[in-house]
C-alpha cells in the first residue's frame, strides 16, 4: 500500500504531462490589480495559452469570489504599501483555497519577497514582467498546484486509513478484554458448588461485562426466582419480569414441573432482551432473561449470553450435585435424619454460640423404651418402620428451628437453639406423650411404644465442654430409664424428676 502511494505521488510530480494540459487548459485564473495593470499585453499570451481571466479590481470581491468559486490560480498585482499582499495572503489561507498565488509588483527586496513566499505565495515576479515568464511561473505554479493536490489527497488517505486501523484496534482491544471477563465469569461460575455464590457471581460478573438493565434468573428443583436490576429506576421493570419468571417457576410448587421451553436461545422481536435456557439436570431447568432498556443487542453479545447461558447451567449442576452429596452424606440413611457426625457438629455449633453469648439452649437426648423387644418379636424390618415413623413424628413436633439426628441406635438427640429450660420442658413432654398414643405400623401389625427422654442446659456451671454437655443429657436419660422409663428428666445433680412408667404394646396383624 505505501509503494502505490509513493508511486502515485511521483506521477504527479515528475509526469504531469496529461493531467497538467489538461487542467492548463481549464484553469481559472484570477487577476486582481488596477486598471492599467488589467490591460498588460500580456494577458493576452495567458488567454492564449488557454487560460479562463476573471478579473478584480477590489480585493473584498476577490476573495468573495475564491470563497465561492475555488480558482486555480490566482495573479495578484502588488499595491505600493507591500503589508496589503501579505494582509490579502492572510486572508487567503484563512478561506483554506489551494489556489496557486503569483504576485507581481516593484522590487521589494528578498527579505520582504522571502516573506510573501511563507505566507503562502508560489512566486513573486518583478515589473516590467515578460509573458514568457509570467506563463512560465503559471505553468511551474499549477504543477506545483497539483503535485500538493496529489500529496494532500494521499494524505486524508492515509489519515482515513489510520482512523480506520485505530477502529479496528479498539474494537480488537475491546473484544480482547471482553473475552478476558468472560472467560473470568466463566472461571467463577464454574469454580463455585454454592448456588448462592454463584447466583450473586453472575449478576455481578454480567453487568460488569456487557451494559445490562435487568436480569431475571428462574429454575426449577428448588424452584426459585432471583431479579436483579442496574438502578432503582427499573425497580417496577424488576418486579414485571419477577412476575413472568414466578409463573414459569412458581416458589411454593410442590411437585416437579413440566417446564416447556425451547432449548436454544432466543433474541427478542425488538432485540432488547436474550432469553437463554438453562439445561441443568434431565428434570431440572431453568431461564436466564436478560433486558437492555436503551440500545439493542448485538449478534456479537448474543453469543456471549448464550456462551454464559451455558457455563451457568453446568455451575448449577455441580452445585445441586454436591449438595445432594453432602445431604447424603449427612443424613442417616434409614430416618433421613442428621446422622451421628452431622448432628455432633450442630451441637458443637450451638455448644460455642451458647458460651460465647451466654444464650440458652437445650440438648435433648431420647430413647425408645424396649426397643429390642421389637426386633426380638416382629424383626428387624418391623423395627427400622418403626424407626422411621419415630423420627417423622420427631421431626414433626419440634419447631423449624430445632434440629434432630440420629444418634445411634434406638437413640435420638434434639438441639433446641435459643431456648430455655422450662420451654425445653414443654417441647420435651409433648414429644413424650405423643411417641406414647402414637400407633406405629408395622409388618406384622401395630406397636405402642414409650420413650425416655434426658435434658441438659447451656450455660451451666456444671458443664464446661461440649462432651460434658452430651454426657450430661445422656446422665438425665439414664435416670429418666432407672426411674421407670417413659418420663422426661432434667440434668440436675443428684436429682431425677419422674413422670410415668413406660409400656410396650403390640396388636396381632
Amino acid at each position: 500500500m505505501e509503494t502505490d502511494r509513493m508511486s502515485a505521488l511521483e506521477a504527479a510530480i515528475h509526469e504531469p504531462s496529461s493531467k497538467s494540459t489538461t487542467e492548463d487548459h481549464s484553469s481559472c485564473v484570477c487577476v486582481s490589480g488596477s486598471p492599467e495593470f488589467h490591460r498588460q499585453a500580456f494577458w493576452k499570451h495567458i488567454e492564449d495559452a488557454g487560460h479562463a481571466l476573471r478579473r478584480f479590481t477590489e480585493d473584498m470581491a476577490l476573495l468573495d469570489a475564491v470563497r465561492t468559486g475555488s480558482p486555480s490560480a490566482i495573479v495578484y498585482e502588488v499595491p505600493a504599501r507591500c503589508e496589503g499582499a501579505i494582509e490579502f495572503l492572510n486572508q487567503l489561507t484563512e478561506l483554506k483555497r489551494d489556489a496557486c498565488v503569483i504576485l507581481i509588483g516593484p522590487e521589494i527586496g528578498a527579505e520582504l519577497v522571502a516573506q510573501c513566499l511563507r505566507y503562502g505565495a508560489f512566486d513573486y515576479l518583478t515589473i516590467p514582467v515578460v509573458a514568457t515568464r509570467l506563463k512560465t511561473s503559471l505553468q511551474d505554479g499549477l504543477v506545483n498546484r497539483q503535485a500538493f493536490r496529489a500529496v494532500r489527497n494521499l494524505s486524508q488517505e492515509l489519515a482515513h486509513s489510520n482512523d480506520l486501523l485505530a477502529g479496528e484496534r479498539n474494537t480488537l482491544k475491546q473484544w480482547n478484554r471482553n473475552l478476558l471477563a468472560l472467560n473470568h465469569l466463566t472461571q467463577v461460575l464454574t469454580g463455585s458448588l454454592d448456588c448462592e455464590t454463584i447466583v450473586q457471581s453472575l449478576f455481578t460478573g454480567l453487568a460488569t461485562l456487557l451494559p445490562l438493565d435487568i436480569i431475571g434468573l428462574g429454575r426449577t428443583e428448588p424452584n426459585r426466582v432471583m431479579t436483579w436490576s442496574r438502578s432503582s429506576a427499573f425497580i417496577r421493570e424488576e418486579m414485571q419480569i419477577r412476575a413472568r419468571l414466578l409463573r414459569r417457576f412458581p416458589e411454593d410448587a410442590k411437585s416437579e414441573m413440566d417446564v416447556r421451553q425451547s432449548m436454544f436461545p432466543t433474541l427478542g422481536n425488538d432485540c432488547h432482551t436474550v432469553t437463554v435456557p438453562l439445561a441443568i439436570a434431565p428434570n431440572r431447568q431453568g431461564l436466564l432473561h436478560i433486558e437492555r432498556r436503551q440500545g439493542t443487542f448485538t449478534e456479537s453479545e448474543f453469543h456471549v449470553l448464550s456462551t454464559v447461558g451455558t457455563s451457568l447451567g453446568l455451575a448449577l449442576r455441580n452445585a445441586d450435585t454436591h449438595r445432594q452429596i453432602q445431604e447424603l452424606a449427612c443424613k442417616d440413611g434409614l430416618t433421613g435424619l442428621l446422622n451421628r457426625r452431622a448432628f455432633e457438629q450442630v451441637i458443637a455449633r450451638e455448644f460455642k454460640a451458647g458460651t460465647r453469648y451466654r444464650s440458652s439452649a437445650c440438648f435433648l437426648l431420647v430413647d425408645l423404651d424396649y426397643f429390642k423387644a421389637i426386633n426380638d418379636r416382629l424383626g428387624h424390618l418391623a423395627g427400622d418402620q418403626v424407626l422411621t415413623n419415630a423420627a417423622a413424628l420427631m421431626r414433626k413436633t419440634v419447631r423449624d428451628t430445632d434440629e434432630v439426628g440420629r444418634f445411634g441406635g434406638e437413640e435420638f438427640g434434639i438441639v433446641l437453639p435459643h431456648t430455655d429450660l422450662d420451654q425445653a420442658l414443654v417441647l420435651a413432654e409433648r414429644l413424650r406423650r405423643q411417641i406414647e398414643v402414637q400407633v406405629f405400623e408395622a409388618d406384622h401389625g401395630t406397636v405402642r411404644m414409650t420413650a425416655s427422654i434426658g435434658i441438659a442446659r447451656i450455660p451451666d456451671v456444671s458443664i464446661r465442654s461440649l462432651s460434658e454437655w452430651i454426657a450430661a443429657a445422656d446422665s438425665a436419660l439414664y435416670d429418666a430409664k432407672a426411674l421407670g422409663r417413659n418420663r422426661v428428666v432434667i440434668h440436675a445433680p443428684d436429682q431425677a424428676v419422674p413422670v410415668e412408667s413406660a409400656v410396650l404394646t403390640q396388636t396381632a396383624a
